[in-house]
């Protein structure tokens, strides 16, 4: 499955996203970047089917969300910035509920990574770090099966050692049917992850581009130093 992004222009509160055209190809890891409020989370609810788009501007192949919701949603499973449920709530009816509302989850798997993180069922989510509820989603969105894993900024406020093997598990993840999308400010996810990367600004496509390629096109500059270069308006060197 492919995800085709077709001249799709989004207005919400004064702000205008767009025209993107992008097709999200399969077995292959893509980056969505940009400073803050320049419509990264704007393209990905455009992607998950969030709000309301002309039914022709995303298409899963050819099958858009207006007449293929169901199918769409079942093939791709999303990893949440912030938890979309009740702070008041253990983990356990958190996970019990999913368990029963999804059947491509897989609870055992959950617990079993979340439990490395001492992330026990009967925790409250407001007894949680922020890091520790970013594992908690992490650890859903990885074990709920789908062939298009989106994550939107997953690494944000996570330990070290939690962050290499989201990394590491986000790789496993992948095979030549996947594709995996991520929202993300850290240069080294993009660095170490992405195969390529889609740099907004002010609700406009900046770049879209192989990450080694546009290495390569900076003489191999940091990527850090790259992004920011683009964002700033600059250009290649010479």
């Amino acid at each position: 499955m492919r995800i085709k992004v077709n001249k799709l222009e989004v207005v919400k509160d004064n702000f205008r996203l767009g025209p993107i055209n992008y097709t999200f190809n399969e077995g292959y890891v893509y980056a969505i970047t940009g400073n803050s409020a320049c419509g990264k989370t704007l393209f990905l609810q455009s992607i998950l089917g969030s709000i309301d788009i002309k039914k022709q501007m995303v298409l899963y192949d050819e099958f858009n969300f207006y007449d293929n919701e169901v199918e769409i949603k079942s093939s791709y499973s999303y990893i949440a910035d912030k938890p979309l449920f009740s702070d008041k709530l253990s983990v356990e009816t958190i996970l019990n509920k999913i368990s029963k509302l999804d059947s491509r989850f897989d609870i055992s798997s959950c617990y079993e990574y979340i439990k490395k993180y001492n992330i026990y069922k009967h925790k409250k989510i407001y007894e949680l770090s922020q890091g520790e509820r970013k594992i908690l989603l992490f650890g859903i969105g990885i074990t709920t099966h789908s062939n298009i894993l989106v994550l939107d900024n997953p690494l944000a406020g996570v330990g070290l050692i939690a962050k290499r093997e989201m990394l590491s598990m986000i790789r496993e993840f992948m095979d030549e049917n996947k594709i995996a999308i991520i929202v993300t400010e850290e240069p080294s996810v993009i660095k170490n992850l992405a195969d390529y990367v889609i740099v907004l600004n002010n609700g406009q496509v900046e770049i879209k581009e192989d990450v080694v390629e546009l290495q390569e096109r900076y003489n191999n500059k940091n990527i850090e130093d790259i992004l920011i270069s683009i964002l700033k308006g600059g250009e290649e060197d010479e």
